[in-house]
């Protein structure tokens, strides 16, 4: 005993040690404790029923794999055709209300409302059989691109343009207005569908016949092993026009379900099918696929078992290798590791599956690396948040200074100059002297101007403190609804508003109409009474920008500082607000260095739904009364009191 290792004596008397080898020396008799070759072969064993288990597990999990990726597929199909039959059918209601804006029908003229059904048709494309014009009593075909048609009736001449006639009549004021075919009718050898829309001017209801097969063209084109069919809400096939009872998917749960709204998957006996409801009408997208190919993927499962059999043969010869190297190779691997650890790289691998000396030499280097690893990383943390809070704290420190500076210079400056204009009001009142009634009512005005002034800055300052706060409830938002809204919240005179497009997105309404008012008030201030200010979407977010004379190249980094302005009777927090406001969405704002006219000021990072290319143009203000007041008069009064203030404020000093 005494050339026995003192630890290893420690670890042999340790109680989870003896509880070990109990258990060892119940669970394998003696004879395989002793022998190396039956533990060799306990090894293998062990080994090969592994990899069985592995492979059974493996084989399940594929054939799970394979069933969710055909369903998928076969879902992308079914979407895909839904997707075309709706861009086809949003296309002929897109075309109907054009057809059906022109103002020709007021005229009543039969000659000019057929020139125009026939040059909207010719325009059209080749989807579009016929265009018709039904009358004020809704039957009688007034006009034609047939000429065969008019002056008859519509319940003799075309029965299945009814209900879409009825429907787009009732259905005029709301929606899109037009009406279409609840299934596709035959006339001429052809498969054809209505789309009804009552005309903007006059009481009629233009028709619009469209080839149904030009429209589901694409659902035979497909190099998929599904095949397609569309449904009505009924369950009959959309293109087969003498079907006379539902099909039999009609009252399946999931034939419901896709009537409802959603993409829904049922699994039948020899194929699975797949429906698909089409956006903007009352159809289903039916995708059909067989069993036997849909689910086909015995190649990679046979790659799979080929897979574990070159693994097991490897398994099985890493296993007679390190066992029959005995105790060297781990030894050299625990001294790479431990090499490996002294270099600093902790990712070195200390996993082992040996229970004896060496085994218990790897955990335990393994937990003095984990142990080393977790002191290093709270060690790290800690400093990382300690230097984060310093910043922090010498930030906010840095920004209290200013913002008290700021504010403190702000307010003083026309606090100083109210009290000069007090002084010279007494010291006028005090001289017994004839009162100039015009010169002490200016007198009141600039002093009553000057704590409108502190009003303001200090509104601003409490404005500041509040729309910093975090965004709790969010809206939706229409960026050209919430433009117009704050233009209407502003006094801009002869200042002109043109939004080119918009985009919706969720944040405080509130908060961002204040940002805007703000925007565009800075925009009125440096630009002039007669800037044009515009407002649109931006890659990431919509920007605010003007014609003005822009912003000086020395002052771009400062705008939005606190007390940061050049106009004469600005408070400097405006755009300061505006980047708390924003910073509390967790987007960014940012002036556009690469505006080469006036200021550009964009919003980025704010999560759209939607985009809208198109823009309005709006117009604010008056080009006659006080809106088209000479500038150079506005000039010389601001001067003129500017001169005011400053003697007030010398008096004041003095």
């Amino acid at each position: 005993m005494s050339g026995t290792d003192p630890s290893t004596r420690e670890r042999e008397k340790s109680p989870e040690r003896s509880l070990g080898s109990r258990l060892a020396r119940s669970l394998l008799p003696g004879v395989v404790r002793r022998n190396y070759a039956l533990k060799f072969a306990l090894a293998l064993l062990v080994v090969v029923l592994l990899i069985a288990v592995i492979g059974i597990v493996s084989f399940v999990q594929i054939q799970g794999i394979i069933e969710t990726d055909a369903e998928n597929t076969l879902r992308s199909t079914a979407g895909i055709q839904s997707d075309a039959v709706s861009e086809w059918t949003a296309g002929m209601e897109s075309q109907t209300r054009g057809i059906a804006a022109s103002d020709v029908y007021g005229t009543r003229d039969r000659e000019r409302i057929r020139n125009h059904l026939r040059d909207s048709r010719t325009l059209a494309g080749p989807n579009i059989v016929g265009a018709h014009y039904v009358g004020a009593d809704h039957d009688e075909i007034v006009a034609s691109t047939n000429s065969d048609y008019e002056g008859r009736s519509v319940g003799t001449t075309a029965p299945a343009w009814r209900d879409p006639i009825e429907r787009a009549t009732a259905e005029s004021g709301g929606g899109s207005g037009v009406a279409m075919s609840d299934r596709a009718y035959e006339h001429n050898g052809q498969l054809l569908v209505t789309f009804a829309r009552p005309v903007r001017v006059g009481d009629g209801v233009l028709v619009l016949v469209a080839d149904v097969r030009q429209g589901f063209e694409r659902l035979h084109r497909t190099d998929t092993m599904a095949t397609t069919s569309v449904l009505n809400t009924d369950g009959h096939e959309v293109a087969a026009p003498r079907q006379t009872w539902p099909v039999e998917l009609a009252d399946t749960p999931a034939f419901e379900t896709a009537r409802e709204g959603e993409m829904e998957i049922h699994e039948r006996e020899s194929d699975v099918v797949a429906f698909a409801p089409v956006t903007g009408t009352n159809w289903i997208v039916v995708a059909e696929a067989p069993k036997a190919q849909l689910y086909e993927a015995s190649e990679t499962v046979g790659r799979n078992v080929g897979v574990l059999v070159v693994s097991s043969l490897v398994a099985l010869a890493l296993v007679g290798f390190v066992l029959g190297r005995g105790t060297v190779l781990p030894l050299i691997r625990l001294r790479e590791r431990t090499q490996e650890l002294e270099a600093g790289n902790f990712d070195a691998d200390l996993r082992t599956d040996r229970e004896d000396e060496i085994g218990r030499l790897f955990v335990s280097f393994g937990q003095m690396r984990d142990a080393l690893q977790e002191q290093i990383r709270e060690t790290e943390a800690a400093r990382e948040r300690a230097e984060r809070s310093r910043r922090e704290v010498t930030r906010q420190n840095e920004r209290l200074d200013q913002f008290a500076s700021t504010v403190s210079h702000d307010l003083r400056n026309p606090l100083n100059v109210a009290d000069g204009y007090r002084e010279m009001l007494e010291a006028d009142l005090a001289e017994n002297e004839a009162i100039d009634r015009e010169t002490h009512r200016e007198y009141v005005t600039r002093i009553g101007e000057s704590h409108d002034r502190m009003g303001a800055i200090i509104d601003d300052v409490l404005a500041l403190a509040r729309e910093g706060e975090s965004i709790d409830d969010a809206v939706e938002i229409d960026l050209e609804e919430l433009a117009t809204a704050a233009w209407s919240n502003v006094d801009h005179g002869d200042a002109t508003l043109s939004v080119v497009g918009t985009r919706r997105f969720e944040g405080d309404r509130n908060r961002l109409l204040r940002a805007f008012e703000n925007l565009f008030r800075n925009a009125i201030e440096h630009g002039g009474p007669a800037v044009t200010v515009e407002v649109g979407p931006a890659e990431s977010g919509f920007y605010v920008a003007d014609d003005g004379s822009g912003i000086p190249p020395h002052v771009v980094d400062d705008v939005f500082e606190y007390g940061q302005t050049t106009a004469q009777e600005g408070t400097g927090f405006g755009l300061a607000i505006v980047e708390a406001i924003v910073t509390a969405h967790d987007w960014t704002v940012a002036v556009d260095e690469t505006a080469t006219e006036g200021a550009r000021f964009v919003v980025s990072g704010v999560d759209s739904d939607e985009t809208v290319s198109e823009g309005a143009t709006l117009e604010f203000g008056d080009s006659s009364g006080d809106g088209g007041r000479d500038v150079r008069d506005e000039r010389d009064v601001r001067d003129e009191r500017n001169e005011q203030d400053d003697r007030a404020q010398s008096t004041h000093d003095s």
